[in-house]
């Protein structure tokens, strides 16, 4: 249920129903959603507040758009993390260590992700679950 005037921003509450309908196993990998303007009327918000709720699942992993055919559910969504570059971030792929890979839950030795943020904050990510975006412009 969508509340106008909840704490959430509608587009925030749309986005979290699309990915709980997602996670759910409604709308499967490498499947359109419904279009916009079926989401429109479905959740009684305007065409502006669908696309950013879109936009925000895109940029969270969760589905991708193919241009003049619609957005699609990404294979595995639900363990895509999308890392960001900003200037200063570095990120390299490399071998997993031991500890990493009991504690990631991956096979000995599997590639892993590092970012070093610019703050110093250093996150150690499944190779094979990373989507690396630059910055927006």
């Amino acid at each position: 249920m969508i509340d106008p005037k909840g704490e959430q921003p509608v587009y925030m509450q749309v986005a979290a129903s699309l990915r709980e309908r997602i996670e759910s196993g409604e709308w499967l990998p490498r499947h359109r959603l419904p279009r916009v303007a079926e989401l429109e009327q479905a959740y009684g918000v305007a065409r502006s507040t669908i696309l950013e709720a879109i936009n925000h699942l895109r940029d969270s992993g969760y589905v991708y758009t193919v241009p003049n055919w619609g957005t699609v559910v990404r294979l595995g969504s639900d363990d895509i993390t999308v890392v960001v570059i900003e200037p200063g971030d570095y990120g390299i792929f490399r071998v997993s260590s031991d500890q990493e890979s009991e504690r990631l839950g991956l096979d000995p030795e599997a590639a892993v992700f590092v970012l070093e943020k610019a703050s110093g904050k250093v996150a150690v990510l499944p190779a094979d679950k990373v989507e690396i975006r630059g910055p927006e412009r």
